[in-house]
């Protein structure tokens, strides 16, 4: 493939020839979006490189902003469920596209080079600007990669600029856990409030929020001595649906436990009561943590009182989601073996268990101390 070079206004633009026409030559011109000639050339060899390896992209008017748009409302959509697509919407719609359309106005989608997405990320973790975390940046990243990566697919780009960039270090999360003892001290305060049984159940367990409120009485086997996991209840924008385990490793049975069996049988016969008093107005929808009525806990509510009752209790700070880090925590301690806890909890990797939960506290530590004094005889 042969080209030329010619002047318009201050930029320089590549002529190809693209075939003919009813005998006519057809000509493409390519703007360079250079202004001095020696840039252009450099311009004119690269782009007829592509064009002679079959892998040069014609420049569109397509912007970055209106790309991902379409990609959100259009491509995505049909591929993740509606909780998951909520999650891609808030950092398209809050966090890049004001930048871009801010930083870099207009800036085509073919003209995205990796320096724009790293100067967001240097950006968005300045506290002055707002200051977010490595780890929710790498989530940002996640879903900009993945727009990209539609885009080289549908040859919109020849590869992704997303790929070389350099991402901000990633940091080791640290769960917050209570000690059986504390646990015992939130079972007390809890009692005789509408979030009683959620915190009770998820405790024993290690139950995420949406699957614990998702808990239908249809998932306890009496006889057979087994609960299992099959459903979640979580928040969508401003409703609450419910749907199946996130994964399929969440969706599982496990054994009875002795206390929350005897728990369960006497809070069910609590409902039977409720239903009989409250009669045509129960709302029977079969869940286990609900109001006296059966209307079933939203995750808002159980997040606000959590948090109060944790508060007028002088208790240490933890979220609700930490009372799943409690029982892994003290399952370690008790010498189950990361596998057995992450069969338990549901997750679908080894890892996901071993990053999270590979900690000891100090008990355990003082321990491990005791057996190696007891190894050495002599003291010095």
């Amino acid at each position: 493939m042969k080209g030329s070079l010619r002047k318009r206004g201050k930029k320089w633009y590549i002529i190809v020839d693209i075939g003919t026409d009813n005998g006519k030559r057809k000509q493409k011109w390519i703007n360079t979006n250079c202004e001095k000639k020696s840039d252009a050339e450099k311009v004119l060899r690269d782009t007829l490189l592509k064009i002679d390896n079959n892998i040069f992209i014609s420049p569109i008017k397509l912007t970055f902003t209106s790309f991902i748009t379409d990609w959100l409302n259009n491509v995505i959509v049909n591929q993740v469920e509606e909780t998951t697509w909520e999650s891609y919407e808030l950092v398209v719609t809050k966090h890049l596209i004001p930048y871009f359309e801010k930083s870099f106005k207009n800036l085509a989608l073919q003209e995205l080079k990796p320096i724009h997405i790293q100067k967001y990320y240097e950006y968005k973790s300045n506290p002055e600007s707002g200051g977010l975390s490595p780890n929710t940046l790498r989530k940002h990243h996640a879903n900009l990669k993945s727009s990209l990566d539609f885009a080289v697919r549908m040859g919109l780009l020849s590869s992704n600029p997303a790929d070389r960039v350099v991402l901000p270090k990633k940091e080791k999360y640290r769960a917050k856990y209570y000690t059986v003892d504390q646990l015992e001290k939130l079972f007390e305060v809890c009692v005789g409030t509408p979030i009683e049984s959620a915190v009770y159940i998820a405790a024993h367990y290690g139950l995420r929020r949406g699957e614990v409120l998702g808990l239908k009485w249809d998932a306890i086997d009496f006889k057979g001595k087994t609960i299992t996991i099959k459903e979640t209840r979580v928040k969508f924008g401003k409703k609450v649906v419910t749907k199946k385990p996130k994964s399929e490793s969440s969706y599982r049975t496990l054994p009875l436990i002795r206390k929350i069996e005897e728990y369960l049988k006497l809070l069910k016969k609590k409902q039977k009561k409720s239903k009989l008093l409250f009669g045509k107005e129960y709302n029977d929808g079969g869940y286990i943590c609900c109001w006296d009525e059966g209307t079933p806990l939203k995750t808002d509510y159980l997040n606000h009182k959590f948090k109060k009752i944790i508060r007028e209790n002088n208790l240490e700070e933890i979220r609700f989601h930490d009372l799943r880090h409690s029982t892994a925590s003290y399952l370690l301690k008790n010498g189950m073996s990361l596998k057995e806890i992450q069969v338990w909890l549901g997750h679908s990797d080894l890892n996901t268990t071993a990053n999270i939960y590979a900690h000891t506290d100090m008990e355990m530590k003082k321990q491990t101390a005791k057996k190696i004094d007891g190894i050495f005889s002599k003291d010095l």
